[in-house]
């Protein structure tokens, strides 16, 4: 007689999992798991998303998938994005408006920040449909030290410029943390950004010091998959400046420009990398509502549905009335 073997747990077993696992909830409260609770997507285009055997549409995908649960369930969506046709700000605004109960139209569950001086590009149309579609676009001024003219569009070119975009990026990321009970990271660009850093970087370092529940999926590589190698310990050399700098002179000759106009909060890749690595697994996890070994799977699955389970439990722990 042949021995039966392990079942071997499918996608379609996942499916089940993440439904039943929701479903545990009573009823009348089913859709109203993470009502006004707000949850922030950091994502861009990871650059080795090929090189993992993937493409853009898998990312998109798997957006898609949360987001529909995360909106039918109640929550309010937060992104900092631009404005390119074929951008996650387009795809969030199209799913909320697909996705949003019926009798809810009325509700915004969709926030998307801007900062300076990319809000100027914002059209009467685009207004008319974000607010069609159930999105409040949040504009972000300047901060005032810089005394700059916030009527006027300064192209990322030359240090100047340069310098005004990144403080102009932080100041928005900043605010979009203050209104952010959870948030989940994936992609991202390592370098050739507008910031002072990597934008899921920054983004990811303001939300592990508030210590709210933060979820990294390493799937697409990028940015993220170096954030988690320093959550363990590593020190990847994508973050430091000797890297960064081979990779872009312009960026090299930035940060001296920009550290020289700081006296505190300059750009130190050393002091990231202590943190990540300071801040531990064990932390991460009792702030996530899932065990290490949950977030180490999360680090590494490629299952769509096993990562919208491990993040739905998680936050069903951490932000479920």
């Amino acid at each position: 007689m042949k021995k039966k073997g392990k079942a071997k747990v499918t996608t379609k077993d996942l499916d089940k999992f993440v439904a039943s696992d929701i479903k545990e909830t009573p009823k009348e409260k089913e859709i109203h798991l993470f009502d006004g609770k707000k949850i922030a997507i950091s994502i861009s285009d990871s650059p080795e998303i090929e090189n993992l055997g993937f493409s853009l549409s898998h990312q998109s995908n798997l957006i898609t998938e949360l987001t529909r649960f995360l909106v039918i369930h109640g929550s309010t969506l937060v992104y900092g994005g631009d404005l390119r046709n074929n951008g996650y700000t387009r795809l969030f605004s199209n799913l909320v408006h697909q996705y949003r109960p019926s009798k809810e139209v009325s509700k915004l569950f969709f926030k998307n920040y801007f900062s300076f001086p990319i809000h100027l590009k914002l059209t009467k149309s685009d207004l008319l449909e974000f607010k069609k579609n159930g999105v409040l676009p949040v504009t972000v001024d300047p901060p005032k030290n810089l005394a700059i003219d916030k009527s006027k569009f300064y192209p990322p070119v030359g240090n100047e410029n340069l310098y005004i975009w990144a403080e102009s990026l932080s100041q928005m990321r900043e605010e979009m943390q203050r209104d952010t009970d959870a948030r989940i990271f994936t992609g991202g660009s390592i370098s050739n950004f507008k910031g002072k850093i990597p934008g899921v970087l920054e983004e990811s370092i303001l939300a592990l010091k508030k210590d709210i529940p933060v979820y990294f999926m390493g799937i697409f590589g990028g940015v993220t998959s170096r954030i988690i190698e320093g959550l363990k310990g590593n020190k990847p050399e994508e973050l430091t400046i000797d890297w960064q700098s081979s990779q872009n002179e312009i960026y090299k000759e930035f940060v001296g420009y920009y550290n020289t106009k700081k006296d505190e909060d300059k750009i130190d890749y050393e002091q990231i990398t202590n943190f990540l690595s300071n801040y531990t697994l064990d932390r991460l996890s009792k702030n996530n509502g899932l065990t290490i070994q949950e977030n180490e799977r999360l680090f590494s699955t490629i299952h769509t549905s096993e990562i919208i389970f491990l993040i739905m439990k998680g936050l069903r722990k951490t932000l479920s009335k």
